[in-house]
C-alpha cells in the first residue's frame, strides 16, 4: 500500500483536513472515558477527543505520522498497523478507525484484530471512502486530462481481499468479524481547502491523486499545477478557500457483551 513516510506535514495541511470532517460523528457515537484512534495519523482526531476529556491510546503505522501525533497528544502514541496490534485481548471499549480501513492491504484480518482488541459491550466506529464519493478527485481527474498526465494503473486488493466500497459493505466486513452492526449509513459534509494546501499534499504525493501528480515527468507536474491553480482561482470563495461536497460510508459496530473470544 501507500507509503506516508514523511509526509505527515503536507498531510496534516491538506487530506487531514477532510478526514476532519467525519471526526464529531465518530467521537459522538463513542463512549466517553478512554479511546483507542487505530491509523490516527497526525492527531487531529485524537486531539479533539483529549480536549473533551477523554483520556487516549494512538497508533499509526508511519513513523512521520507518529511523530506528529507524539508533539500533539498527552496520550500515549505507538508505532503499529494492522492486523498486527501490541494490545491485550478485549482491552477496549471504544475504538476510532477514521479513514483507515481503506488503507490497508488485509482490510478482514484488520477487522478481525479491531474485534479482538474491543471488549465485549464496546464499540467501534470506522469510516472509508466509498466509491464514487469524492468531487474534488473528479475536479483533479479534469485537471490531470487537460495538463496531459499519463494516470499510473491503480492500486486495487486482490479479488479475495477486496470489498464493495460503502456502507453495506463495509457493515458486511464487520459482520464477517463478528462484529453488530448498530449503523451503517452515509456521512456528508463540506471540505474547504486553500488551493495551495492541497496542492502541498498532491505534491508530496498523498492519496490517489497525490500519486498520479508524483509520477508526471517535472514538466508535466508544473502543468498540472497550473491548471489546477486557473481552475481554483474559477471557483474559489471569497475567503480564499474552494469547498467540495464530501461522502463518506460510516458504521458503527458493537462486540456482543458476554460472547466468547
Amino acid at each position: 500500500m501507500r507509503d506516508w513516510t514523511a509526509a505527515a506535514e503536507a498531510y496534516d495541511r491538506s487530506f487531514a483536513t477532510l478526514c476532519d470532517g467525519a471526526a464529531p460523528r465518530l467521537l459522538a457515537d463513542l463512549p466517553d472515558g478512554e479511546l483507542l484512534d487505530v491509523g490516527c495519523g497526525t492527531g487531529r482526531l485524537a486531539v479533539r477527543a483529549e480536549h473533551a476529556g477523554r483520556t487516549v491510546t494512538a497508533l499509526d503505522a508511519d513513523e512521520s505520522m507518529v511523530e506528529a501525533a507524539r508533539r500533539r497528544l498527552r496520550g500515549q502514541v505507538l508505532r503499529a498497523a494492522l492486523p498486527d496490534l501490541p494490545l491485550p485481548d478485549a482491552g477496549e471499549g471504544a475504538i476510532a478507525a477514521n479513514f483507515v480501513i481503506n488503507h490497508v492491504g488485509r482490510p478482514r484480518a484488520a477487522l478481525a484484530e479491531l474485534r479482538r482488541v474491543l471488549r465485549p459491550g464496546g464499540r467501534l466506529a470506522m469510516t472509508i471512502w466509498p466509491t464514487g464519493g469524492a468531487s474534488w478527485s473528479a475536479l483533479l481527474g479534469e485537471v490531470f486530462e487537460e495538463a496531459g498526465a499519463v494516470l499510473p494503473p491503480p492500486e486495487r486488493l486482490p479479488a479475495d481481499e477486496d470489498f464493495d466500497r460503502g456502507a453495506d459493505g463495509l457493515a458486511e466486513l464487520a459482520r464477517e468479524a463478528r462484529l453488530e452492526v448498530v449503523e451503517a449509513r452515509d456521512l456528508h459534509w463540506d471540505w474547504r481547502i486553500r488551493p495551495e494546501s492541497l496542492w502541498a499534499g498532491l505534491q508530496a504525493g498523498i492519496a490517489t491523486p497525490g500519486a498520479v501528480v508524483r509520477a508526471q515527468t517535472p514538466p508535466v507536474r508544473d502543468r498540472i499545477r497550473e491548471v489546477w491553480v486557473a481552475r481554483a482561482e474559477d471557483f474559489a470563495r471569497p475567503d480564499g478557500t474552494v469547498a467540495f461536497p464530501v461522502r463518506a460510508a460510516y458504521v458503527l459496530a458493537a462486540r456482543s457483551l458476554g460472547e466468547e473470544a
